[in-house]
């Protein structure tokens, strides 16, 4: 997986996409800057360096339309990748990570992954108590939006206004979320009021150590609110 995109990064990314479609070519770098309304080409240029050095990009010498997007198909066409928002981060050990819905960093998946990819989310895993369910703390976990589970499912949910993700039992009235660890210390969540399970778990993407810290803000918002 590449390295994950800032709200803005992906931004650009997405225009650089979309002047594809359109025009089968990609824009000279004056036309990126703007597009992103920037006071400086220095700044799209700036963008366009973090893009090529996380791997979405490559751009080459002396060509007005230097921009390569690397992630096409054979024919030159931008794959059918979708943009996940990351917006929280999972205590897979306890409850001690607050939930929101803060779209700071963004991964890029297949489309394949879901007929319906605005109802995918992403989170990111923090603690060992999902290891034997081969989460591991800093995976990528795709999280499917659903009210429809069953016995065995691994499941995301919010419990005293913090996000969880734990394997669903539902016992008579009483729903458990239950770790998947070997560590004694791991214990069930019996839940009883003020929660609420949001989705499944779709799938995990083990993730090397990222970049996260933004390169440098757009002078100006731009026209599509990013």
């Amino acid at each position: 997986m590449k390295p994950t995109l800032t709200t803005k990064q992906n931004g650009v990314l997405k225009m650089l996409r979309k002047y594809w479609v359109a025009r089968g070519c990609s824009p000279t770098l004056q036309e990126v800057c703007a597009d992103l309304e920037c006071k400086s080409v220095r700044t799209a240029t700036q963008y366009l360096d973090v893009l090529e050095r996380k791997g979405y990009i490559k751009r080459y010498k002396n060509v007005a339309r230097n921009i390569e997007l690397l992630d096409t198909d054979s024919e030159g066409a931008p794959n059918q990748t979708i943009s996940v928002p990351v917006v929280a981060s999972v205590g897979c050990d306890d409850l001690s990570v607050f939930a929101n819905e803060e779209y700071d960093e963004f991964i890029e998946v297949d489309r394949s992954i879901s007929e319906n990819p605005q109802e995918i989310v992403a989170v990111r895993a923090m603690g060992d108590s999902m290891v034997d369910a081969g989460i591991h703390s800093g995976d990528y976990i795709l999280v499917q939006f659903t009210d429809n589970f069953n016995n065995g499912d691994r499941v995301a949910a919010v419990v005293n206004g913090m996000v969880v993700v734990k394997r669903y039992e539902r016992q008579g009235d009483h729903i458990v979320l239950r770790p998947e660890s070997k560590d004694p210390k791991y214990k069930p969540i019996i839940l009883t009021e003020d929660f609420k399970l949001t989705g499944k778990v779709l799938c995990v993407i083990t993730s090397p150590a990222a970049e996260m810290t933004e390169v440098v803000p757009l002078e100006t918002e731009s026209r599509r609110n990013w």
